[in-house]
């Protein structure tokens, strides 16, 4: 999860740190929407940066998510929920990914920063448009189309510039024999960059970047750090990476 802050400008080098990063979001949190038991709170700034608190009546926090304001847009068909052990609001969204005329392109999972709000009006069947954003927890950049050609080894079949492959958890442990994997909401994906900068955290005043990248199925604002571990993206780029993916129902559609 440390790779996730660090999308988002939040670099904590200790608990400490941490800590006072956490007590300085929580004091400008604004409320999100209440249900019978629980209350969403959410801070977010001029970058886009956000974090979603799930609070209790009593004012304990129950769940934090870490997001982004995300510019693009997905519908999907839901499907269900998986279960997370550790917490319910953390319970990735299953879902299929759809295209302009409906058709359906892929089934994937996906976090949702709102869960505490839309949960119960979502079923199986349950039409959405989701504001999806990928956190990089690996990433590679090529300046080209050309240049991404050229990297492929000798023997070696290339993943298509925009190829999308949903919980690869999953994927990996068919091919091993063993039992299925759970949803999770990650993906592997190779993707075109759109547009990219470099945003500023307000609250910490760490940079982080920001790009837009088409992939097959759609557009992702994915967020990956900026340091030496991470390329720099600038439009045209393409990129490929293991992104964890978390998204805010913008519309429930039917």
């Amino acid at each position: 999860m440390a790779n996730h802050f660090a999308c988002i400008g939040i670099h904590a080098r200790d608990k400490a740190t941490f800590a006072r990063v956490m007590d300085s979001l929580l004091e400008n949190t604004t409320s999100a929407g209440t249900t019978r038991d629980h209350d969403l709170k959410v801070w977010s700034d001029a970058s886009g940066a956000s974090y979603s608190f799930v609070f209790t009546h009593t004012g304990e926090v129950e769940c934090a998510i870490p997001s982004f304001r995300a510019e693009s847009r997905l519908r999907v068909n839901a499907t269900g929920f998986a279960s997370d052990k550790s917490c319910r609001f953390c319970d990735p969204l299953e879902a299929e990914v759809v295209d302009a005329e409906g058709n359906v392109l892929y089934p994937f999972a996906i976090q949702l920063d709102d869960i505490a709000l839309v949960r119960e009006r979502i079923q199986p069947g349950t039409r959405l448009e989701l504001a999806p954003c990928a956190f990089a927890e690996s990433l590679e950049s090529w300046p080209d189309e050309a240049a991404y050609e050229a990297s492929r080894k000798p023997g070696r079949a290339l993943l298509s510039t925009r190829f999308f492959v949903p919980n690869p958890a999953a994927l990996l442990a068919k091919t091993q024999d063993t039992p299925p994997a759970p949803a999770e909401p990650r993906a592997h994906f190779t993707g075109h960059v759109e547009s990219a900068d470099v945003r500023t955290n307000s609250v910490t005043g760490h940079t982080f970047q920001h790009a837009l990248v088409k992939t097959h199925g759609g557009t992702f604002d994915v967020l990956t750090a900026v340091d030496e571990a991470m390329p720099l993206l600038r439009p045209g780029h393409i990129v490929r990476g293991t992104f964890w993916l978390v998204a805010r129902v913008t519309a429930v559609l039917g």
